[in-house]
């Protein structure tokens, strides 16, 4: 059984139905004009209804995404967590002195371009975060870097991010 099924829902805009590992549903609905309601069923119950939790605009949601993705706080068990989806990996780095990535800016860098990894995110020491940092961000030591790319390229990050010589 998969974790999450996708439905169309034409003139609405579509169903996300997860089923987690410890039962029940999660039903999250994303609406052609951007708001996302979010439900839960507990199918192992014989009179369970289907319970409207939220409702959320984009804005809202894409904040609540970025807290269940871990862009604001990472737990300390997660901060070395890979994630492959179909080819789509996304991870987490950790930056410490005397990494050559360190207080330079994306763009500069060339991390894109380079490496062919796109930075999703930025977690501060301090716990502050940028969601989606652009080319002029810069890149501080113990910053924890959220990417997304092929398994190739992130690995070609962590290589080029490691402290020491780098390879020619």
């Amino acid at each position: 059984m998969d974790f999450i099924k996708e439905t169309d829902l034409p003139g609405i805009g579509h169903k996300f139905s997860v089923s987690p590992a410890g039962g029940g549903k999660i039903i999250i609905i994303v609406h052609d004009d951007g708001v996302r309601e979010i439900y839960r069923y507990d199918e192992n119950t014989a009179d369970s209804e289907v319970e409207h939790i939220i409702s959320l605009d984009d804005a809202e949601a894409r904040k609540v995404a970025g807290i269940l993705g871990g862009l604001t706080y990472t737990p300390k068990a997660l901060e070395t967590m890979r994630v492959d989806l179909k080819g789509l990996a996304i991870d987490w780095y950790k930056l410490a002195a005397p990494a050559p990535f360190i207080d330079a800016s994306i763009g500069a860098l060339g991390i894109r371009k380079n490496i062919g990894v796109s930075i999703i995110g930025i977690i501060r020491r301090d716990g502050g975060s940028l969601i989606n940092p652009g080319p002029d961000a810069v890149l501080q030591d113990g910053d924890t870097i959220v990417m997304a790319g092929t398994r190739e390229q992130i690995n070609a990050f962590h290589a080029a991010a490691r402290p020491g010589p780098q390879p020619a």
